[in-house]
């Protein structure tokens, strides 16, 4: 049986290293970690753990009004392709007329690696070169190459504790909106209505947009709740230059509780 293990960072060549000593600190240390498989599973997960300085960020795939969020490219053994990153719900960073979406402290950026193929022998090599941003008062790019082979296991104490921070993670992504929801939005020249039919009474919900230079980050959300709807006001963004059909983000009520939704908009 195939197992991936806990991954490190690779010792930099010594010509590097010494370059190092000088460079400025990277605020983020990261690892390649990966979630203990069992049995002979199609998909196995795998994620960049990106622990933060207090302080410091890295962005969600909608970084908002600056920034760029991380990107990983994978290199796989034959028979293996990765699947997207799986962004946890961010939260908003930022004040005044800069408003960005991302991550602090501590985050996990999960993929799965599908197996597409007969399992390849043990020792294979499993690698990813992550280019990231990480930002305070200035932001400083950082790279890191992580790698691992197949084939090793883990400790009892390691296995839980990867298996825990995967299966917190998970509870962070957003989920599907319920099927009860009926998501729309109209449009005049200044702002989108976004309007969802079906929900049961909330006191409050915000709206995070996946696609950037659709909606002016740092402007209020209008909401207005109903029996069996609720709606928000979103100034559009000065930077948005066509016309847009679908409204697409995520509609926050709360932690944990962050649903995907894709709205026609009609004017």
């Amino acid at each position: 049986m195939l197992a991936l293990v806990a991954l490190t960072l690779l010792t930099w060549p010594r010509e590097c290293a010494r370059a190092a000593q000088t460079a400025p600190p990277s605020h983020a240390q990261l690892q390649l970690i990966a979630k203990p498989p069992s049995g002979e599973e199609k998909v196995l997960w795998v994620g960049v753990l990106f622990h933060l300085d207090p302080g410091w960020h890295i962005y969600w795939q909608n970084p908002g009004d600056s920034g760029t969020p991380p990107k990983i490219e994978w290199h796989l053994p034959a028979g293996y392709k990765a699947g997207p990153i799986q962004w946890p719900t961010p939260v908003r960073l930022g004040s005044g007329s800069v408003i960005d979406y991302g991550y602090e402290n501590q985050v996990l950026l999960m993929t799965a690696i599908l197996r597409t193929a007969p399992a390849t022998s043990a020792g294979s090599s499993i690698s990813a070169d992550v280019k990231y941003v990480v930002c305070s008062e200035v932001c400083i790019p950082g790279k890191a190459h992580l790698s691992t082979s197949f084939g090793n296991t883990y400790s009892p104490a390691e296995a839980n504790q990867w298996r825990a921070l995967f299966e917190k993670t998970r509870s962070q992504l957003p989920k599907a909106a319920p099927k009860s929801w009926q998501a729309s939005a109209k449009q005049d020249k200044d702002s989108f209505r976004l309007t969802v039919r079906g929900a049961p009474e909330i006191n409050g919900a915000s709206f995070l947009p996946h696609d950037p230079d659709e909606i002016e980050n740092s402007a209020g959300r209008v909401f207005v709740g109903g029996d069996d709807r609720f709606s928000l006001t979103l100034k559009k963004s000065s930077q948005l230059v066509k016309a847009i059909s679908t409204l697409r983000g995520l509609i926050v009520l709360g932690p944990g509780r962050a649903y995907e939704i894709a709205a026609p908009v009609t004017q």
